[in-house]
């Protein structure tokens, strides 16, 4: 091949990549919608300010979403997998990669305070998905899981055998299985149980049965109050989730307070907020439940 050749070819494979590359740094970035909102919830893409979230707006890789002690948001993945971000808190979504047709992919998230339910999609069953807390490291497989951080003292009160010492962050495993890691060593949590990590290189204690009263308050910081509905005025129906692209809603909505679903598999955002639960999580949590 002679010097005219190479030098043509090397052009050519630079204007290809300048017209290619872009594009699927865009794709890229579009890392999931968000499926309901109670006010306050702001999202704050890379080099940009802050915006009000709204159902259907767009969540970019490393946008930091926040909410107010009032707010609450689901982020809805295209994996099918769903973060239920509760009142006061702070995450990002660090990192999200999802091949559709080979269904595998890598999704890390962190969290700085606040409450965060995970339900797993597609990645979780192959790859699994990385939520970073400044004290430990969580990993989920094939279920779902709940990241309290820091602990606070309505959870101490509401399991004194368990919490009544505990500080950090408390990972609960509803399904599937979870495995919890810091500087000191690895702990696996099989469904139903729960531990702390009180600092990046304390021991981490042996997992335990996470009590109802625990579990009543997660559902609390997560689902909408008495006078919120996740962000629509009426309960939307199917065929309206079908064209905002959430997928069917296979479950009824329950009517009636949070404690009507004490592990939270259903009533993300109680009342009017059927585009808040459709495929992605019926189709992870119906079949399963922790055994206590």
């Amino acid at each position: 091949m002679n010097r005219r050749v190479r030098s043509y070819l090397a052009r050519f494979l630079t204007l290809l990549l300048s017209i290619v590359a872009p594009n699927a740094v865009v794709k890229a970035q579009n890392a999931g919608r968000v499926g309901a909102v109670n006010p306050d919830a702001t999202g704050t893409p890379p080099g940009s300010g802050s915006r009000m979230l709204a159902i259907g707006s767009n969540v970019v890789y490393k946008e930091k979403i926040e909410t107010t002690p009032m707010g609450s948001t689901q982020i809805m993945f295209p994996d099918q997998s769903t973060l239920n971000v509760g009142r006061n808190s702070s995450i990002v979504i660090d990192e999200f990669v999802y091949d559709p047709n080979a269904g595998t992919g890598k999704m890390v998230a962190s969290v700085s305070r606040g409450v965060l339910r995970f339900v797993g999609g597609q990645i979780s069953h192959t790859a699994g998905v990385t939520v970073n807390t400044p004290v430990g490291t969580l990993g989920i497989r094939g279920g779902v899981a709940s990241i309290v951080y820091p602990l606070t003292s309505d959870f101490k009160a509401s399991d004194p055998q368990n919490l009544g010492n505990a500080s950090g962050e408390l990972v609960i495993c509803n399904v599937g299985t979870c495995t919890i890691k810091n500087n000191w060593g690895t702990v696996t949590l099989r469904q139903g149980f729960a531990t702390y990590v009180t600092g990046p290189n304390d021991p981490i204690p042996d997992p335990f049965r996470i009590s109802d009263a625990s579990l009543q308050i997660v559902m609390v910081k997560v689902t909408s109050g008495p006078t919120q509905t996740g962000g629509v005025p009426n309960p939307p129906t199917d065929q309206m989730t079908i064209r905002q692209g959430y997928g069917t809603t296979i479950i009824t909505p329950q009517n009636g307070a949070p404690g009507n679903d004490p592990l939270g598999y259903f009533s993300i955002f109680d009342g009017g907020n059927s585009s808040a639960k459709g495929k992605s999580q019926s189709g992870q949590t119906t079949q399963t439940a922790p055994n206590y």
